[in-house]
């Protein structure tokens, strides 16, 4: 309980005393919460009240009475000076801790012996404490004031280092900038580069959250999942919007820098989402919670790895705990002994107190059999640095009284005596303090006041009873390289999974050689998707955020982990193609040269020969005169010559007169800032031209305000002059100097901004005692409508009326104070404008304040704005350029995120965003524009009519149908002629009508393939070659029975090669063939095929055969045929003339076999459109070449030399061939 006497100036704390020669002060948390009644300021505010007793808290001030108990039995130390203790409890409320620091710093006596010069000795000359960092820095902020000692042993805020800020402030804990980077080795260790953070709403945990967030950029291998503050309030409504994001978060360790009480209140709500698989991570300020160790928690804690405070031990503390007593005559209800053993035993001193679960306390109560912590003494961790704490004040008192006289350090080689001993004195020797400890602990502190740091690795494992224990497995200590060192003991560490093994946490698993990371848009460095490389390009690192381009010669491997020599293709003898071609070459070299000796035997026959055969700001372009190292102030960009800058200025420097001058205008020039409100204040300057120093006062101590102003302003000074003042030319003040005649900036009240603040404060604190004065009796706004009488005026009264506070100034603007105690915002927007003399004057080019409905609001007149560069313009200050549409971002490695490199998209995906993260792939049937911008329709590629080739076969096909047109004529027009009519004339216009279709077949394997050609026109060039093959074969057989007939006894062989017999074997072979075509069709159809497979930018379309038996079988019908013509045609070449039309039928089938055998291998090697030509080019040749052999010497005959086209010429040859013969 806090509570303060009737006066209201005094303050009662829980407390505990012990008398001494020096008396040390200590703040501990006894109470760890307290409830604040509601202040409205009408009544007498209710001081807060203490609750939840704190059992190791009592025991840490314990441990502090203890020290000094030993340290006054030990003669080794502080010899003849007994150590005094005086202890209060902070209730974990800042405001109560501040109170108890301000008690021990100024005392709580109502009167005071002082010496006649007004000084004496303090209270205490060194406090150990307080508890928490947030305490502890408010504390050292105020102690500093009186140059007090404060060594903590719990406060770890890194910002506590700031020797500026606490020059009195040491510790015995090591600083969280240690433990931060403790952590991150922790982390390292175990492959955990995807977390949570969770801190404290207090300088403790948002110091931690910003040394985190800094230390992990330097790492550059860790990221954070999402940081969340807890609330200091325990609000369940924000614990549950916390708990469920951990719930719904990837990450699966969980960082916790918090209080017990925190922890508390967030692992309930954690039970009740029931949040498993998670890895804690705990602080030092819970690791060894025991309050937590529960069997409810353990669920949920099992597994948890922390930073544990070093445990000590301290010999004779568990006795000196059994013999604590309370004293029973003491009826101050604050004695932290008495609260203790009420707590203890359930029991109340005061009969007042007692309810129906509790009994009086006699004091004699046995403490050994009471179920408490408070006698634990096994794992002493805050203990041993209060221990430790109290020690190091204690040494530096004894070093101090061992001083000799005149070998000391201070002014004129003094010591310090016990009789005046000042804090700032015992602070000179505490700096030096260097021992150790009986557990063998050495204890000094650094240049920043911090302890050598070491930490304990606990892990939380659990017990047979289903509770928890936390047992040490490792250590983390400073290195001797200055980093930080982790040893741990993996086998004794328990893992709270199934496998009893480290969890995974990871936001993204590793990119594997052969991928690159695609960062993810507005994610952190860690989340990213891994992309196969392209072809021809590879990664051979993991997490690479690029692929190379393999060399020329090179192409990437399978898995695009490293560059291949590229295959080198050509026909070789190896392949199967290779050997079919050069047996066939060699086939056809020897039948060549068996062709060559026939020839030669047969010399006199026609020979007909034929051939079958792809940096922005190191850009010196832009910035030429850009340098820098580090950021500069004025005076560097002066020595640097750094223009081309645009500076933004604080309220804190925009309107500074000092940097508005010639030299600094060439950089400053143009600067924007934001400033305080300007107003005005009638009657200031004539108010300051009155001013004038008193004379009368003694200026012995020169603490006159005015007078200091007088003596800097006119370079004089008051009586007592300092010693050689006048021998030195020193002038003496008389308070007559006038200074209107002084060239000062003090009467410039035109750009009145800090003042104007000034003027409406004390106008607030007026108008608040106006309208208190104001008030009628009755009334009022304080208990029973009483007013306040200025006679017993308190703070507290004022303060309802200043909340109340609504006027406006003379100058117009409103002044008022709102829930929070802020007054209306607004700030002017200062530009620095050149004036004819080079300097700069600030001139008011806007303002920006709050709009209840639009937030902030700023109004600009960018026609007053003054811009220091040649374009007049303002500057454009980006580190990266924006990527344009057909680019995407790669964020540079270990530098913001507003820097980055714009890659191109690469061939096939797109991106039509502008700092767009990824390039998408286009739609199957599209590809990248040239800009990669938008995606476009492939191009589609067949064997069409426009193009040359097609063209080509086009005409080929009409010109051969239009000569079998022709021929057709010429035999129907002389088919009454013996030329005509050997050799059955019906199945010579069979075989042109079939050619013709032939010619027209091929004209289906031109254009955009579609369905019906597709099925058309493997069965129409089938049906058509087959029926022309299938009359030559017959005119062969024909041919071969005619001459058997004209011998003796073989006419019985024509009856059965009469007309009717030739129609129908013509019929049958080509039914056979309609019947294969017919089957393929109705099983495995040809169809069109988009094919992407050729190129990439292109779509090929193409008829598949649907069948490659079907089609396979269609062609060896086709090639049995003909085979078999040539083979009987073959057997008939030696036949007489007026028979030789088997030589003819022979020469055709040889063309005509040459060309389907080339085909094959031809058609197979060609893709695409090419195999529609090669096929299309060996119906056309083929049909040529059987048109040629088999009609052009009949038409040569009949158009050119019908003098043979008689049957006596005919007979006669064949007489003449016969003789010959």
């Amino acid at each position: 309980m806090v509570d303060m006497n009737e006066d209201g100036r005094k303050f009662n704390l829980n407390e505990m005393h012990q008398f001494g020669d020096v008396v040390l002060g200590g703040l501990f948390e006894v109470h760890y919460t307290s409830v604040f009644p509601k202040l409205t300021f009408t009544s007498e505010p209710q001081q807060p009240v203490c609750k939840g007793f704190d059992t190791l808290g009592f025991r840490h001030a314990m441990t502090m009475a203890f020290a000094v108990d030993e340290i006054n039995k030990n003669s080794k130390i502080l010899p003849n000076l007994t150590l005094g203790y005086s202890l209060y409890d902070n209730c974990g409320a800042l405001a109560i801790g501040l109170s108890g620091a301000l008690s021990l710093a100024s005392g709580q006596e109502e009167q005071f012996l002082l010496k006649e010069n007004c000084s004496g000795s303090p209270p205490v000359v060194g406090i150990v404490g307080d508890h928490y960092s947030t305490f502890s820095i408010a504390s050292a902020n105020v102690l500093g004031l009186y140059k007090m000692p404060i060594v903590s042993y719990f406060a770890t805020c890194s910002c506590l280092s700031d020797r500026q800020r606490f020059a009195t402030f040491f510790r015995t804990i090591p600083s969280d900038a240690f433990q931060v980077r403790a952590m991150i080795q922790i982390l390292k260790y175990f492959g955990w580069t995807w977390f949570g953070l969770l801190v404290t709403d207090d300088d403790y945990g948002l110091h931690v959250a910003q040394s985190f967030q800094s230390d992990l950029a330097e790492s550059g291998k860790s990221c954070l999942a999402y940081l969340e503050v807890l609330p200091w309030d325990s609000n369940p409504n924000e614990l549950r919007r916390i708990v469920n994001f951990i719930k719904t978060s990837t990450a699966r360790v969980v960082i916790v820098f918090a209080h017990e009480i925190h922890m508390i209140q967030l692992m309930k709500e954690v039970a009740q989402q029931n949040v498993t698989g998670r890895q804690w991570i705990a602080s030092e300020a819970w690791t060894t919670a025991s309050v937590l160790q529960t069997r409810e928690l353990a669920p949920y804690l099992r597994g948890t790895l922390g930073i544990a405070i070093r445990r000590g031990e301290i010999p004779g503390l568990k006795d000196f705990l059994l013999k604590i007593r309370p004293d029973t005559n003491d009826n101050n209800g604050n004695n932290l002994v008495k609260q203790f053993w009420e707590h203890t035993f359930k029991c109340k001193f005061k009969p007042s107190d007692w309810n129906d679960k509790e009994t009086a306390c006699t004091g004699n109560e046995n403490i050994e059999l009471a179920e408490t912590e408070f006698l634990d003494v096994s794992n002493l961790r805050p203990d041993y640095n209060v221990y430790k704490a109290v020690y190091a004040l204690a040494y530096a008192l004894d070093d101090m009284l061992q001083c000799e006289p005149g070998k000391g350090p201070f002014n004129g080689h003094s010591c310090a005596s016990l009789e005046a001993v000042e804090p700032w004195q015992v602070l000179h020797y505490l700096q030096k303090v260097n021992f150790s400890t009986n557990f063998g602990d050495q204890v000094s502190f650094d240049e920043n006041g911090d302890a050598l740091p070491i930490y304990d690795v606990m892990n939380w494992q659990q017990l047979p009873d289903g509770k928890t224990r936390t047992q040490n497995v490792g250590e983390v200590k400073k290195s001797i390289s200055g980093g930080e060192e982790l040893t741990l003991d993996e086998n004794n560490i328990f893992w709270n999974t199934d496998s009893n093994k480290p969890m995974r946490s990871v936001c993204s698993e590793s990119c594997p050689p052969g991928t690159r990371m695609a960062r993810e848009k507005n994610q952190p460095e860690c989340c990213f998707t891994c992309v196969s490389c392209s072809g021809g390009k590879i990664s051979n690192k993991t997490n690479s955020l690029e692929c190379f381009s393999c060399p020329e010669d090179f192409w990437s491997s399978p898995h695009h982990d490293h560059c291949i020599p590229k295959k080198t293709e050509f026909l070789s003898y190896q392949e199967p193609l290779g050997i079919c071609l050069t047996t066939t070459s060699l086939l056809g070299t020897f039948i060549c040269a068996v062709v060559l000796g026939i020839f030669i035997y047969h010399r006199r026959t026609p020979i007909v020969s034929y051939f079958a055969t792809c940096s922005c700001l190191s850009d010196r372009q832009r910035f030429p005169s850009f340098f820098r190292t580090i950021p500069s102030d004025a005076f560097q960009v002066v020595r640097q010559n750094l223009t081309g800058l645009q500076w933004l200025a604080s309220e804190a420097w925009s309107t500074a007169a000092v940097l508005q001058t010639p030299r600094l205008m060439p950089y400053l020039g143009g600067t924007l800032g934001i400033a305080i409100r300007q107003g005005e204040i009638p009657g200031l300057k004539d108010f300051l031209l009155q001013i004038k120093p008193n004379t009368q006062q003694n200026n012995t101590n020169g603490n006159s305000i005015v007078n200091q102003f007088w003596e800097f302003t006119f370079q004089c000074r008051f009586e007592p002059l300092p010693t050689g003042w006048l021998e030195n030319g020193g002038k003496i003040c008389t308070g007559e100097e006038d200074l209107r005649a002084v060239e000062t900036e003090f009467f410039e009240v035109s750009n009145l901004r800090p003042e104007y603040n000034v003027y409406k404060a004390v106008y607030s604190l007026a108008y608040a005692l106006h309208d208190l004065l104001q008030c009628e009796p009755g009334s009022g706004p304080f208990k029973d409508g009483s007013c306040a009488t200025l006679e017993t005026l308190q703070p507290w009264q004022l303060l309802h009326y200043l909340n109340k506070v609504n006027f406006n100034t003379s100058f117009g603007d409103q002044v008022s104070f709102d829930e929070n105690g802020d007054a209306l915002p607004i700030y002017d927007v200062m530009n620095w404008h050149w004036v004819p003399d080079g300097g700069c004057k600030a001139q008011n080019v806007g303002e920006v304040k709050i709009s209840e409905f639009n937030g902030e609001q700023l109004s600009l007149n960018e026609n007053k704005i003054f811009w220091n560069f040649e374009s007049k313009q303002p500057p454009r200050s980006v580190c990266s350029d924006n990527c344009p549409p057909g680019t995407r971002v790669v964020r540079k490695k270990g530098e913001p995120q507003c820097c980055f490199d714009c890659i191109p998209c690469s061939e096939g995906k797109v991106n039509n965003q502008t700092n767009s993260l990824e390039c998408f792939d286009c739609p199957e049937d599209f590809w990248s524009s040239p800009q990669r911008d938008h995606c476009v329709p492939k191009k589609t590629e067949f064997l069409s009519y426009q193009e040359p080739l097609g063209i080509c076969l086009t005409a080929a096909s009409l010109l051969g149908t239009f000569i079998c047109a022709v021929v057709l004529g010429i035999f129907f027009y002389h088919r009454g002629t013996p030329i005509v009519r050997a050799n059955n004339s019906e199945l010579s216009f069979k075989l042109l009508l079939s050619l013709k279709l032939c010619f027209l077949c091929s004209l289906l394997f031109i254009g955009q393939p579609r369905l019906w050609t597709c099925q058309l026109r493997h069965a129409a060039f089938g049906i058509s070659f087959v029926l022309c093959v299938s009359c030559i074969l017959v005119k062969t057989m024909v041919v071969l029975a005619v001459f058997k007939a004209s011998k003796p006894g073989g006419g019985a062989s024509l009856k059965w090669f009469g007309v009717s017999q030739q129609r129908g074997t013509v019929f049958v072979l080509t039914s056979v063939q309609a019947a294969i075509c017919t089957a393929w069709l109705v099983t495995h159809s040809p169809s069109p095929h988009k094919n992407t497979q050729y190129h990439n930018d292109k779509i090929v379309y193409e008829c598949v055969v649907g069948s490659t038996i079907g089609f396979s079988v269609l062609l060896g019908y086709i090639g049995l045929l003909a085979t078999l013509s040539f083979l009987i045609a073959f057997l008939a070449r030696n036949l007489p003339d007026n028979f030789n039309e088997a030589k003819f039928i022979t020469f055709s089938m040889l063309i005509f076999c040459a060309v389907w055998v080339t085909f094959i291998p031809a058609y197979i090697s060609s893709p695409g459109k090419h195999a529609d030509a090669v096929e299309v080019f060996a119906i056309l040749a083929s049909s040529f070449g059987l048109l040629t052999a088999l009609f052009g010497p009949k038409c040569y005959i009949i158009l050119l030399r019908p003098e043979r086209n008689t049957k006596k010429a005919i007979m006669g040859r064949s007489t003449t061939g016969t003789t010959e013969s």
